[in-house]
């Protein structure tokens, strides 16, 4: 028996490669974790900022490595964030993926919305140099007037934070309850206002982040301040302290007195003034309180997430901020200081943390160390890995959604639309529009941006204009309801499919989409008067119609293609001709030796039928057939 658990032990040696005790890399040898070890690893990339493509993309991906019966999923993280929408769907992928062995790998920045997807796995690595954190939700906006205009972030109102913050406090802790991260410390990743004390458990080893109330019922007297682990930071740029820094915090922790310790710094003087408690609120929290009796409930870090606890309560948010995870989160009691040691003092709540590698070690969030794949496929004890990037059809998705394409799009369209009004029988102005609408459809229908409300929209709004153009003459009911309808349908192409419309998120989407539309309404109407103003010295349309027409020669260019737009220089009311093509129901009459551009007011025409013009307007000509006996 020894002999073949030798034999087995050299194979171990040989797959492994030499992995660290730890998981990361060096000469040493040890086992995997029988958690973490998978024979088949799918990595996962997410790179670059995130949004619905990204969404998307991750979603495939992981149905193909469950699909391809792989044992664990590698989440490579480089993003400075995205989405919120985006982001939660890819949390909550990967949370109900039926492959529960999940790692991210920060390689080398997962900020904002690429921490919370971090968060969501069951364990996290990182490269060497990396950083983590900052989730805290802003705003884009402009700053400035005119040229001086430029683009920025803006914080939240009080009601955007009531809306935005929630959701994403919920993902978070869930994840930290799931994977074994501290609650506290992953609620400072999204907010501000937070501050944070570090204690270890004698017993255990087991690290918690407790705030200043907690604090003081443990230790029993006020918080030691100064310098913190994590020192202020905004728009996750790297915090500067060293790892030189966090040994002293905990040698101070170890050596002192536990009610007494203070880490290294400038006193116990604190940073800034302690946040205002809410007394309601502290009633119910985690601190020697046995009336806590949900162990779901959302426990909050600081005194200042008062009014995001009430949302936490609030009966019409109940299902979307339901918490399945239990808290493993103790809780403390006076006396609790022959248990606890200070380790020191982590965040001072002036900014949203951002943490390096050593100190996501420190932290409890980093399980190692990974720089290549090679020490990924040791950390892992993998026999086989493979790479799911981004494919280049979501790439060209990403791009036909981009703002600057869509904006083109919706002009052209337009554009073509009038040139089929104008140019009837060629087509040529209706196959761009329907290319162009069909760019503009297809792509947000891909990521779920377009549902079929839009569609079905749109094509009502073509319809009820092509009816007032050709139906019914004049701007009446069928229009006003065409171009509104077409408006909402196109509009709607521009935020999620299931977004609510109070969602701050959605509201700057729709702004977004409201704008884009309409500086492509006045592009296209430049050119289109541009076209109205130059319709004669267009010989390559003129061509094409004439070309293409039924009936009409060549060199039967008396009036030409833009024949509609010249009015009572060519044809009043009352004259009369001959349908040259069939009316169904735009087509060509020959009137006063001339060939026009005609519509039938009333039904379809006949080719051969004599016809009688009953309006003429700027940029069509309405005629009647002529009975046997000369009436229209």
């Amino acid at each position: 028996m020894w002999l073949v658990r030798a034999v087995m032990m050299v194979c171990a040696v040989s797959l492994l490669g030499g992995a660290a005790p730890d998981g990361g890399t060096g000469g040493g040898v040890a086992s995997v974790p029988a958690a973490r070890q998978a024979d088949r690893v799918a990595i996962i990339t997410i790179e670059g900022a995130i949004d619905q493509v990204t969404a998307m993309s991750v979603k495939r991906r992981i149905a193909e490595a469950e699909a391809g019966g792989y044992g664990a999923m590698v989440f490579e993280i480089d993003s400075p964030g995205g989405g919120v929408g985006a982001v939660l769907e890819i949390t909550s992928a990967i949370k109900s993926s039926s492959i529960a062995n999940t790692v991210a790998w920060v390689n080398p920045e997962a900020y904002s919305g690429g921490a919370i997807i971090a968060l969501a796995c069951n364990e996290i690595v990182t490269s060497s140099p990396a950083s983590m954190g900052d989730a805290f939700p802003v705003i884009p906006t402009m700053f400035g007037e005119g040229l001086d205009a430029r683009p920025g972030l803006m914080g939240l109102t009080p009601d955007e934070r009531t809306k935005l913050l929630p959701p994403l406090l919920a993902d978070v802790t869930d994840s930290a309850r799931r994977n074994g991260y501290d609650e506290y410390l992953v609620q400072a990743i999204v907010i501000d206002g937070i501050e944070l004390w570090l204690v270890e458990d004698r017993e255990t080893g087991r690290r918690y982040a407790v705030n200043e109330r907690e604090y003081r019922v443990i230790f029993g007297g006020d918080p030691g301040r100064g310098k913190p682990m994590i020192a202020e930071v905004t728009g996750g740029r790297p915090t500067g302290v060293t790892a030189e820094d966090l040994e002293t915090a905990e040698r101070a922790g170890a050596e002192g007195d536990a009610g007494n310790a203070e880490p290294e710094g400038d006193g116990a003087e604190g940073a800034g003034d302690a946040p205002v408690v809410d007394e309601s609120l502290a009633e119910g929290d985690a601190v020697g309180d046995e009336g806590q009796a949900d162990p779901n409930a959302f426990r909050p870090a600081s005194d200042t997430l008062a009014d995001v606890v009430r949302e936490f309560g609030s009966s019409e948010r109940i299902g979307e901020l339901t918490l399945e995870a239990v808290t493993t989160r103790p809780v403390f009691r006076e006396g609790d200081d022959a248990r606890y040691a200070l380790v020191g003092y982590v965040t001072d709540g002036s900014a949203p943390i951002v943490m390096r590698d050593d100190q996501l070690g420190v932290l409890g969030f980093s399980s190692g160390v990974v720089n290549s794949d090679e020490e990924l496929q040791r950390f892992m004890g993998a026999v086989e890995m493979d790479r799911a990037d981004e494919s280049w059809s979501e790439g060209l998705v990403r791009f036909m959604t981009g703002m600057g394409v869509r904006y083109v799009l919706i002009a052209v369209f337009l554009i073509a639309v009038f040139v089929e009004l104008i140019t009837p029988g060629t087509g040529m102005g209706g196959a761009v529009a329907l290319v162009a609408l069909a760019g503009l459809m297809v792509p947000p229908m891909m990521i779920g941006m377009a549902g079929w409300w839009e569609v079905i929209a749109i094509g009502v709004g073509i319809v009820c204009l092509l009816i007032e153009a050709f139906v019914i003459p004049g701007f009446g009911v069928f229009g006003v309801i065409g171009i509104v309808t077409l408006f909402v349908g196109v509009l709607g192409t521009f935020i999620p499919g299931g977004s609510s419309l109070s969602n701050p998120a959605t509201q700057k989407d729709l702004l977004t989409g409201a704008v884009t539309i309409i500086l492509a309404l006045c592009t296209a109407g430049v050119v289109i008067w541009l076209i109205a103003r130059n319709a004669e010295r267009l010989p390559i349309l003129d061509r094409i119609v004439l070309s293409g027409a039924s009936g009409v020669t060549a060199d039967a260019g008396a009036a030409g293609v833009f024949s509609a737009m010249v009015v009572d220089d060519v044809v009043r009311v009352g004259d009369e001709g001959v349908a040259t093509t069939d009316l169904r129901p735009s087509g060509r009459a020959e009137i006063e030796e001339e060939l026009i551009d005609v519509v039938a007011s009333i039904g379809y025409i006949d080719r051969g039928t004599r016809v009688r013009v009953v309006k003429v307007e700027s940029y069509r000509i309405v005629v009647d057939a002529i009975d046997d006996e000369g009436s229209a």
